[in-house]
């Protein structure tokens, strides 16, 4: 039985088998033939190639050793633009302290009431 790791997966090349994609999910070939003959097989893409299907091996290393989210970086220096927001002034209309403009289009609204 082979220990499959990430790389041992990988260096299967750009396709492989349905016994080896069985060997890997510890499953019987017979169990995935049955499940991507019937459609019920949802964990990676079949690929038809005649009589032969062979399944992508980007799809099993996706499937099996996702990626984990790239963590959220804060800035260290905090960005120049951090200005109280009006309710009357809404964007494009430039800061005076940093001379930035806000996405959007420039619209100026009077207060109620006043």
């Amino acid at each position: 039985m082979t220990a499959w790791t990430r790389e041992a997966i990988e260096a299967l090349g750009p396709t492989t088998d349905v016994p080896t994609v069985a060997s890997i999910f510890g499953v019987c070939k017979d169990t995935v033939y049955a499940q991507i003959r019937r459609g019920e097989w949802t964990a990676t893409r079949v690929l038809s190639l005649g009589r032969k299907l062979k399944i992508p091996t980007r799809d099993l290393v996706d499937l099996l050793y996702a990626s984990e989210p790239a963590p959220q970086v804060n800035p260290a220096v905090p960005s120049q633009c951090q200005h109280v927001t009006y309710p009357q002034v809404t964007a494009n209309t430039p800061h005076a302290s940093c001379g930035c403009t806000p996405a959007g289009s420039a619209v100026i609204r009077p207060l109620r009431g006043a």
